[in-house]
């Protein structure tokens, strides 16, 4: 019966993509800060890890950990590379991985729902 979507429809829409863009830019930030001042060991990298979980995981298992399967000279551990910038790197992209993971299941829930009906 619905043809098309309804304006509170898109305003929850929008709202996601705001909520998302928000939570992603807010990890890459906290990164780059965390690498511009130094990249000391501290617990700002675990809270930064915490904040992104899954996703960091997700990011370090299916793609660092082949990768230095690939290349051994490779470690999977971004800080043990140098580059203060490689964490940031990475909990920006867990930070991604989360938002799609949370597209999905609304996606899932939804299409559910709508088949349940």
């Amino acid at each position: 019966m619905n043809s098309g979507p309804t304006p509170s429809t898109g305003r929850k829409r929008r709202t996601g993509c705001v909520l998302a863009t928000g939570y992603t830019g807010l990890v890459a930030v906290a990164g780059l800060v965390r690498a511009f001042t130094g990249a000391r060991p501290d617990g700002f990298l675990d809270l930064l890890h915490l904040s992104t979980f899954p996703g960091s995981v997700l990011v370090t298992v299916g793609l660092l950990y082949p990768l230095a399967l690939l290349d051994t000279e490779t470690d999977p551990d971004p800080d043990a590379t140098g580059n203060p910038f490689a964490s940031a790197a990475l909990v920006t992209a867990g930070a991604a991985v989360n938002v799609l993971l949370v597209y999905g299941a609304v996606r899932l829930t939804r299409t559910l729902r709508r088949a349940h009906r």
